[in-house]
């Protein structure tokens, strides 16, 4: 009889928050697929569970799936779990799901803590639909498309960050959803966990893990405006009154609206498209 796959939460961060239920599915499988050995290990040990670990993370899972595949075909029970929260929820783990379903095998969900639901559950902003975005690319076109993504979104949005890129992240979403509110939670039910609502001015402190909440847009704020007319302001007041053009920039976000972003947009399409036409006319 062919073995089952536990799809196990774990705290994210105050180990207190395993359910009983997870310490017994835990206790009672055969194996356990981590997302990193070390930090389960010390889960296991404040238990006291003694299992078998193997690592399944981003950059092996496509390799040791099948292998897990087997163990479960030959009767196995497996967990698998992440570093913290719900698998597969930005976090590895669904190759081996996808897998472990196509196959036929029972694969059984051992719900608990999730990053998103505590932070969301203590925003104060409206959860009855909600857009997870994971988190921002590291740059290039993927992380424009992200932004543009965000600040089209009418729903509250939810994303995670690392301490190292999140000032970053957030100076350029204040400049995508400049009228909504944005929420920063840190080190979330650890010692240090802090909520704050960010006014793009306090610094943050660059350490532990972040989740961000964006508070829904006015159905207003989602009105894409007509390209032409910015790009044609920022032009007369650069040409005509001597701005440069960052300050123009913001002389034309705040006469229209908008954000920043949205203009130095329109201004880059507007480049590219006349260097098109430009291009065809010369050839």
């Amino acid at each position: 009889m062919a073995g089952k796959l536990y799809v196990v939460a774990t705290p994210i961060g105050n180990l207190e928050d395993l359910t009983f239920r997870a310490l017994r599915i835990l206790r009672e499988v055969d194996l356990i697929a981590a997302e990193d050995t070390r930090r389960t290990s010390k889960l296991l040990a404040h238990y006291d569970v003694r299992k078998p670990l193997v690592s399944l993370h981003e950059h092996n899972e496509h390799r040791e799936s099948p292998h897990l595949i087997e163990k479960l075909q030959s009767g196995l029970a497996v967990a698998l779990v992440s570093d913290a929260g719900t698998p597969t929820i930005a976090d590895p783990g669904y190759h081996l799901v996808a897998a472990a379903r196509a196959a036929g095998l029972t694969v059984v969900p051992i719900p608990g803590a999730s990053a998103v639901a505590a932070a969301l559950s203590v925003s104060g902003q409206p959860a009855d639909q909600f857009a997870f975005l994971g988190f921002p690319p590291s740059g290039g076109a993927a992380r424009d498309r992200w932004f543009d993504r965000l600040a089209n979104e009418p729903t509250t949005a939810v994303f995670y960050e690392s301490p190292h890129r999140i000032s970053r992240t957030l100076a350029e979403v204040a400049e995508y959803v400049v009228k909504r509110q944005i929420i920063v939670a840190r080190e979330l039910t650890k010692l240090n966990e802090t909520l704050v609502i960010w006014d793009n001015k306090s610094p943050i402190r660059q350490q532990g893990e972040f989740v961000v909440v964006v508070g829904p847009a006015d159905q207003a704020d989602l009105v894409e405006p007509d390209a032409f007319p910015v790009t044609s302001f920022v032009g007369q007041i650069t040409k005509l009154m001597g701005f440069d053009e960052e300050a123009a920039v913001k002389l034309a976000a705040a006469h229209f609206e908008i954000p920043a972003a949205k203009v130095h947009k329109f201004l880059k399409k507007a480049r590219i498209l006349a260097k098109r036409l430009s291009d065809n006319h010369g050839g």
